[in-house]
């Protein structure tokens, strides 16, 4: 019997028809500066298309729809339940709506925009993919002589394993948060397509690395133990406080671009003002995300340690039915 393709291709095609639909054609792309309303129903209709981003999406969303058909075609009776293939999706949606809805027509205009198009970036779209668990799927999905000829050599290779060191994998998120947000280099990101590109592969790169820790969804060498998945997130709410601490309490604009941008239009927040709203969102719903995860590790911390206690009581109950009696394993409770 022939098995129905899964809803995810169907699912990517979809989303480009209705974004297609969405974009005015007059519209389609914009300069990167000065948006001209913001009136908040106009800003909904003004959309632009980041081509090199949107080819990558379709690349990387497509592999991912095939590999995940060719897991159901072939290996129908391997676990790798449905919501892998969602949360994937949802990352991969929440990215093509930050390169093509008005989030990244305003970027370039309003720096709490940008900064929202970061939290996406790192807090939605990293997460969100990893849990659809895509080394997994690429593993099983892929033939013979990929998976041993490229894909097990790549996993297992020292560069990796480097990169996921923990302490690595939390210095390269800091510093890839950190570098692109001192004043010069954040302006020459505004200020090229080309190296804004480049910025945002820099933060997906980085979150990557961390989130890909935390989750813990896919097969890996080194898998942190759950205290030392929280230390990480801890670590990781610090610097985004740290961070958006100085955004806010610095007394004047430090980005020249978005100064200019306030002086030129006549509507919107002063530079300084959208600076720190800016701040805010870094700090508020970027901790969160870190809270909710650290939350949720927790929550599976605890539910691990209490399924060995139940496998431990069902291995001492299976003793005393076949020995009679509960072997001595250590002091009993009240002994020294």
């Amino acid at each position: 019997m022939t098995r129905r393709p899964p809803a995810l291709g169907a699912l990517i095609a979809a989303v480009f028809a209705v974004a297609a639909a969405l974009v005015p054609s007059a519209l389609r792309a914009h300069d990167g500066r000065y948006a001209e309303s913001g009136d908040f129903l106009n800003a909904l209709t003004i959309w632009s298309v980041d081509a090199p981003g949107i080819v990558i999406l379709a690349v990387v969303g497509g592999l991912y729809g095939w590999a995940y058909y060719r897991l159901r075609r072939d290996s129908p009776q391997f676990h790798f339940p449905r919501w892998h293939g969602w949360c994937f999706a949802a990352g991969w949606l929440f990215m093509l709506i930050g390169l093509i809805s008005p989030v990244d027509t305003y970027s370039d205009d309003l720096f709490w925009v940008h900064m929202l198009q970061h939290v996406f970036i790192t807090m939605l779209v990293a997460p969100l993919m990893l849990l659809g668990a895509p080394a997994t799927l690429a593993l099983r999905a892929a033939s013979p002589r990929v998976r041993t000829t490229y894909l097990i050599p790549l996993l297992n290779s020292r560069l990796v394993r480097a990169l996921t060191w923990p302490p690595a994998a939390l210095t390269i998120y800091v510093a890839s948060v950190w570098s692109w947000h001192w004043p010069d280099a954040y302006d020459a990101a505004i200020a090229s397509e080309g190296l804004h590109f480049v910025e945002h592969g820099v933060f997906l790169f980085g979150a990557v690395l961390l989130w890909w820790l935390v989750i813990g969804v896919d097969a890996t060498r080194l898998r942190p133990h759950h205290v030392w998945r929280c230390v990480l997130l801890v670590f990781a709410i610090l610097q985004n406080i740290g961070l958006g601490l100085i955004l806010i309490n610095v007394g004047d604009p430090i980005y020249d671009t978005y100064a200019t941008a306030a002086a030129v239009r006549e509507w919107g927040p002063t530079a300084l003002m959208d600076q720190r709203i800016g701040a805010g969102i870094m700090w508020v719903p970027g901790s969160m995300m870190f809270a909710l995860a650290i939350i949720i590790t927790v929550y599976y911390w605890a539910e691990r340690e209490g399924f060995k206690d139940r496998r431990n009581d069902v291995v001492r109950d299976m003793q005393i039915r076949v020995h009679g009696e509960i072997p001595t394993l250590g002091p009993r409770p009240g002994e020294q």
